[in-house]
């Protein structure tokens, strides 16, 4: 999810609130807090703390609850790993760290210190930074070798291709999470993906198509992501960080669509807002 927060830059717990609902009402089965959507390299750890606090209470034990604790060093991911078991988090999820990313050894300790230091089992984020470092023989490794690691999430460098490979590997102890905004999410199920972590933004197209996949109906499944989901894409996967908020703020699901200072990078040019506002309009949104 993205953190809500008002023109102040104080995080605002009404909208963070309705967010979580808006998932739930749309078929989420499990929510999650501190990936890379969420701005979390920007959050203070007392916001930190409080966010968590007020997910886990609006989720009240419906889906599992996932919370993100990525962190530069082992020791801080350390602390954050307990601090979301003490606050009643299911799961943790983790990138490597973002800062000197480690090579195979340090991945393999950085993952073992999080195992070691709570029983929850943790989704392994893949990210364009750690691709080249994670790869489908060192996950399935640790999949086997450290007991915590039972997910992976795919949406680093050439993910549909290790996708396939870890499907090939087939460790039956670890499950494939597709994430990349949704970018490849039809090509994902067709290689055998079921589980996906995309799509805060449009849940209710993005779980239409994984719904309708599931079921059966893989026509009306590429339907949906080619006619309604590919269309937005275009412009959303170069302003993520912008346009999540805009689309959740359009739909009067968050009161303030601003963006964690400092931001990444410049707001869309106003061409180019005008053609994203049309491709919305046009699909129904």
């Amino acid at each position: 999810m993205p953190t809500a927060i008002d023109p102040s830059g104080a995080i605002d717990e009404g909208s963070q609130r309705r967010i979580v609902r808006y998932c739930l009402d749309h078929g989420a089965v499990a929510i999650g807090h501190f990936g890379i959507a969420s701005e979390f390299h920007k959050i203070c750890d007392a916001d930190r703390r409080r966010l968590t606090e007020v997910i886990v209470d609006e989720v009240a034990g419906r889906v599992p609850v996932f919370i993100g604790v990525t962190a530069p060093g082992v020791i801080t991911a350390v602390g954050y790993a307990r601090l979301a078991e003490e606050q009643g988090a299911d799961l943790i999820m983790a990138a490597l760290p973002y800062v000197n990313v480690p090579d195979a050894d340090g991945a393999v300790a950085y993952y073992r210190a999080l195992s070691e230091a709570t029983p929850l089992p943790i989704i392994v984020q893949d990210t364009p930074a750690s691709s080249s470092v994670l790869t489908a023989e060192l996950l399935t490794e640790m999949c086997n070798t450290i007991d915590g690691v039972q997910h992976v999430k795919g949406e680093g460098k050439g993910f549909l291709t290790k996708t396939a490979r870890l499907l090939e590997l087939g460790s039956n102890d670890m499950s494939v999470i597709g994430g990349a905004g949704g970018q490849h999410l039809i090509h994902m199920l067709r290689l055998g993906v079921t589980s996906f972590m995309t799509g805060t933004e449009a849940l209710d197209l993005h779980g239409g198509a994984v719904h309708a996949y599931l079921d059966g109906d893989p026509d009306r499944a590429a339907d949906i992501y080619f006619e309604k989901i590919l269309p937005y894409l275009g412009f959303y996967l170069d302003h993520s960080e912008e346009l999540l908020k805009l689309m959740l703020h359009r739909r009067g699901i968050i009161d303030h669509p601003d963006v964690i200072a400092p931001r990444a990078q410049p707001p869309m040019s106003d061409v180019e807002r005008e053609q994203f506002e049309w491709v919305l309009n046009r699909i129904g949104y």
